[in-house]
């Protein structure tokens, strides 16, 4: 129970990655927000939050957007009654590149949006709270498209790389104030990202011809994961937790890559 009595927020958390981070968290003994634009997923996460002993509300949110991130903050600690953690998990994939010319401006404009200003937004919005506490947790979702500038999908990869230095950027100021920053890298999880993804290998690239999505999941996997395993949300959700908890009190600024081996650093 390393997180008993504490509350925190994860954005996105209706499903995925999203949905193993606040299992986790619940199952270490905080209660849990979950703002996510898909609501009624986010629902259905809070009912197995409440099965477990914990608080747990769901709220429709749109990460992009200013007033529904202050509304997010407001509600939470009304409900609640304070916020320790923030993950910030919400995001979204791009279109396919290969090459990087086929993604459109308008394929960055909302890349960019979802999964950099977003992040930006929930700081900005937390962090008076937080430094008035001197203390508090942020742990946001990067992936390791970032460090290994990933050809197939150049949008999501530049801002997965952007979330790498913001959060270095967040964790520098806090600091001082007893608040850790960091990220997590996530590798090669079987979601809804990598299913569409396979797919679409198999449709273009001539290596995969004749083969499902998870087929050619399954040989991603054994070709660049030196574990030769594929990753799990809970994965993930173990790690926000250690982040999270008092054991890493004297971790910030980090980009913990949590895939297996895929990045060596």
């Amino acid at each position: 129970m390393r997180l008993q009595g504490k509350v925190a927020i994860v954005t996105g958390g209706g499903s995925g990655i999203g949905r193993g981070i606040v299992l986790a968290m619940a199952r270490e003994g905080a209660d849990v927000a979950i703002p996510d634009i898909q609501v009624v997923n986010a629902e259905k996460v809070a009912q197995e939050v409440q099965a477990l002993g914990r608080k747990a509300f769901a709220l429709k949110t749109d990460v992009t957007s200013a007033a529904d991130v202050k509304t997010m903050i407001d509600r939470t600690r009304d409900t609640l009654g304070k916020i320790d953690i923030l993950v910030n998990n919400a995001g979204m994939a791009s279109p396919p590149g290969m090459p990087f010319t086929n993604n459109t401006e308008e394929d960055w404009d909302r890349v960019y949006a979802v999964n950099v200003k977003s992040i930006f937004l929930t700081c900005k919005a937390i962090a008076p709270y937080l430094l008035e506490r001197k203390a508090g947790r942020i742990v946001n979702i990067a992936s390791i498209a970032g460090p290994i500038s990933a050809l197939t999908m150049p949008p999501y990869s530049v801002s997965k790389m952007s979330v790498i230095t913001f959060t270095r950027i967040v964790a520098k100021e806090l600091a001082p104030h007893g608040i850790t920053v960091n990220a997590i890298c996530p590798g090669v999880l079987w979601t809804p990202f990598w299913e569409n993804l396979a797919a679409h290998l198999a449709k273009t690239n001539p290596a995969f011809a004749g083969m499902t999505a998870r087929q050619v999941f399954d040989k991603r996997v054994t070709d660049i994961v030196p574990m030769k395993r594929e990753q799990h949300p809970e994965d993930i959700g173990w790690t926000a937790v250690f982040l999270a908890s008092e054991e890493a009190r004297n971790i910030t600024g980090q980009a913990i890559n949590v895939d297996g081996g895929c990045v060596m650093q």
